[in-house]
């Protein structure tokens, strides 16, 4: 009879084993690819610290590591997913993810950021935030890392 007491529990952590199990490996793309781009910023950029890994998957997916140098200088390092082509920027040249996000929020008024990521385009760093609006859509915008000035929005998608 006690065994039957104990069928309930086990069930459960049978299913709480294959859900963890499930969670673990749909993140472990992420992971390689943030180890491969922090190895990447590491050999060609001298970074010694990484404080941060953005993944901005647009068109041309970028991978951007913020980090310190061995010289103790801030940079973000941009890697271009598809080529390996790699970019480097001090922090000091333009404004941080958290300026881009207030930028944001503070025009659009989102009712939720989705995502954030530094990308090349137009010859240029630029930081990209997606976000969600208050009636429920797709919204993108788009600051020119150097200046901080919006380049591009999109509503409502």
């Amino acid at each position: 009879m006690q065994w039957r007491n104990l069928i309930g529990p086990a069930i459960g952590l049978v299913i709480l084993a294959i859900i963890i199990g499930a969670y673990v490996r749909a993140l472990s793309p992420l992971h390689s690819v943030r180890r491969q781009a922090i190895a990447i910023a590491r050999k060609t950029a001298d970074v010694d610290q990484v404080s941060n890994f953005y993944w901005d998957k647009e068109d041309n997916a970028y991978l951007t590591v913020q980090g310190t140098t061995s010289k103790n200088q801030p940079v973000y390092v941009l890697i271009r997913q598809k080529t390996g082509k790699v970019r480097v920027t001090p922090q000091r040249s333009g404004i941080s993810r958290s300026t881009a996000v207030a930028q944001a929020q503070a025009k659009f008024a989102p009712r939720k950021i989705l995502n954030v990521g530094m990308r090349w385009r137009a010859k240029k760093f630029v930081w990209d935030v997606g976000y969600i609006t208050k009636s429920g859509k797709l919204g993108y915008v788009t600051y020119d890392f150097k200046t901080g000035s919006q380049v591009n929005a999109i509503n409502n998608l």
